[in-house]
């Protein structure tokens, strides 16, 4: 038994370091018309591989205990790892990278992992609350070149602005800017999610 564990840590290990190399810890915040505010923050883990590699997702599936695997779209000969569901990520990709650190995208990792965390607390559900929760989630783009959103995208569209919206916004990004991200309303974008 203590031989198995050992053999699953090493692949866990093993699995953290391709996730590394090769996965995406992404916030899309996108428009939704339906919701209160008019836009969605949502969290999306995902890991794509050659389609002949589909047993190294399989394994992963298998050690966060969730997500689906699926052909990626507009990509024939690859196949994707993807888990959109925020409980899910909370209660099993969360505490794995948790246990299994990530070295490169350390920063892309906390930074989805705070997001998460403020989605769990709800604060979401609140007008203020989302907007500097939105602008947080902005101060971060792991891929670049891609079609963006940017704040000013959502401060044009949202409903239910909360009282002193510029106020807030320049507030959260001198805080984003005193951690050492982006400060510019022009370049804190984010990528939508293509669905």
């Amino acid at each position: 038994m203590l031989r198995k564990a050992r053999r699953q840590s090493v692949k866990n290990v093993y699995l953290c370091g391709l996730v590394d190399a090769e996965g995406s810890f992404s916030i899309s915040v996108k428009p939704h018309g339906t919701t209160k505010f008019g836009w969605v923050i949502d969290p999306t883990f995902s890991l794509t591989l050659e389609k002949d590699a589909e047993h190294v997702l399989k394994a992963l599936q298998e050690a966060l205990r969730c997500g689906r695997i699926i052909a990626k779209p507009g990509q024939p000969d690859c196949k994707l790892f993807i888990e959109e569901s925020r409980r899910n990520i909370a209660e099993k990709i969360i505490p794995f990278f948790e246990r299994y650190p990530l070295e490169i995208k350390e920063k892309s990792f906390n930074h989805f992992k705070e997001v998460v965390r403020r989605l769990e607390q709800k604060e979401h559900l609140d007008a203020e609350s989302f907007l500097r929760l939105a602008v947080y989630a902005f101060s971060h783009e792991e891929k670049k070149g891609t079609k963006k959103y940017t704040i000013e995208d959502l401060l044009a569209t949202m409903k239910q602005k909360p009282e002193f919206t510029e106020e807030i916004v320049r507030e959260e990004l001198e805080k984003i800017s005193r951690g050492g991200r982006m400060s510019s309303p022009e370049t804190i974008r984010q990528t939508p999610n293509k669905r």
